[in-house]
């Protein structure tokens, strides 16, 4: 290769590289500004409306996980296959290698549990679980909770992530705190959250949401 041409080729492929480099600085510069940009309020609770009509739409869906439940003395680990279509539901809590613990099921108008061949009929989830173990928990309210919506006609306060999703919901005395959120189907929906007072503490952990 000729002088001239050798230097005009050198110089030619340095600046490449230059150019080159800064592109990717740029590049790298853009998505990490991109990945910390905080969205104002304003623009939170704009796309949480978005959010919250999806997820009010979402009348049928199963779950399955497990939960953690402390109270008073004592705590327990248990297996959770939930199942919603509208206003009916069935729940079943399993034990330790699988070991049936309890089948709920009823819808806005009456609940019943069985448990070790007993079936005890109420008229609300809350009654029958006081009246079973005298504590008080909202178990109605959980069917909103866990999708990530607060109970509706209840005074609430709601926290807001990056993503217009709720980072902590504070209603009737309780505080549902949102670990993790996982993409199904076109939806974001919880998977780690805790729901506790003063004096119950219950830790969810969402293996899988089927819709």
């Amino acid at each position: 290769m000729p002088g001239k041409v050798r230097v005009i080729f050198s110089f030619f492929m340095q600046n490449l590289f230059r150019v080159l480099f800064l592109l990717l600085l740029t590049g790298c510069a853009s998505r990490s500004v991109d990945q910390g940009v905080q969205l104002s309020d304003e623009a939170r609770h704009q796309l949480w409306q978005g959010h919250e009509q999806q997820l009010a739409a979402l009348k049928t869906w199963q779950m399955s996980g497990r939960l953690n439940l402390k109270v008073p003395k004592q705590s327990g680990t248990l297996s959770v296959d939930w199942s919603q279509q509208e206003a009916q539901y069935q729940i079943y809590l399993d034990g330790p290698f699988g070991a049936a613990i309890a089948a709920i099921s009823g819808d806005q108008n009456q609940v019943s549990v069985t448990a070790s061949e007993d079936t005890m009929v109420g008229s609300s989830p809350e009654m029958l679980l006081y009246s079973m173990t005298g504590w008080q928990f909202p178990v109605s309210y959980l069917r909103r909770w866990i999708k990530g919506l607060p109970v509706q006609g209840v005074a609430s306060k709601l926290t807001l992530n990056n993503q217009g999703y709720p980072e902590k919901i504070e209603q009737a005395g309780w505080v549902i705190v949102y670990q993790q959120y996982k993409p199904s189907g076109s939806l974001l929906l919880p998977t780690r959250l805790t729901v506790s007072n003063k004096v119950v503490r219950l830790n969810l952990l969402i293996n899988q949401w089927s819709l």
